[in-house]
């Protein structure tokens, strides 16, 4: 008798696993698992910082793939179909947790560049902007100081005004906007 014909190989075995995966068997996923999670961690250790996001990804990844194991093609590699999963919530991550700059506004951020590279002094830009701000009504005022000096987050400013996150986020944008076109403006009367 062949020695080897009792024996599966490693991709016959991996589609009898997925087949009974499929039917609830909840052992046949871990050798799944078993087999798959060094490749699916290291996928998503090369593409975060932390390695700790990259396991909870990971776990995320495989509870996700029991969840859908019927949805996966035992006749089509397990590899890729799981590295799929481990890519969305991968992008899903980046998305949730993406980093924003602190101005909240690349156009305001831009302005203020340019004027850093400008010779106006920094005493004129901040006497400047304490004029401008001046200006505002004290509601939008009191928005900003709520923001940008004390550091209040957009969920407690909400909660504050009792207004939707859109609709505080689109009021600061537009305090921002008319401040930098305030600051502007009294710049260029200070350089002419």
């Amino acid at each position: 008798m062949d020695e080897d014909a009792g024996m599966e190989t490693g991709e016959s075995a991996e589609n009898g696993w997925i087949e009974s995966a499929r039917r609830g068997d909840l052992a046949a996923f871990s050798r799944l698992v078993l087999s798959h999670q060094v490749a699916v961690r290291a996928f998503l250790r090369t593409r975060l910082r932390r390695k700790h996001e990259a396991e909870d990804l990971a776990q995320e990844t495989f509870v996700t793939a029991w969840r859908r194991i019927s949805d996966c093609d035992p006749e089509r590699p397990f590899g890729p179909w799981l590295r799929g999963i481990a890519e969305k919530h991968l992008l899903n991550h980046l998305r949730k947790f993406r980093a924003e700059p602190i101005g909240g506004d690349e156009a305001l951020q831009m302005m203020l560049d340019r004027e850093s590279e400008s010779s106006v002094p920094e005493s004129d830009l901040i006497a400047a902007l304490g004029e401008c701000i001046e200006r505002v009504d004290s509601g939008s005022r009191e928005l900003l100081i709520a923001r940008y000096t004390e550091g209040r987050s957009m969920d407690e400013l909400c909660e504050r005004s009792g207004s939707k996150h859109s609709a505080v986020t689109m009021k600061l944008h537009r305090l921002r906007m008319a401040l930098a076109a305030c600051v502007e403006a009294k710049l260029n009367r200070i350089g002419t």
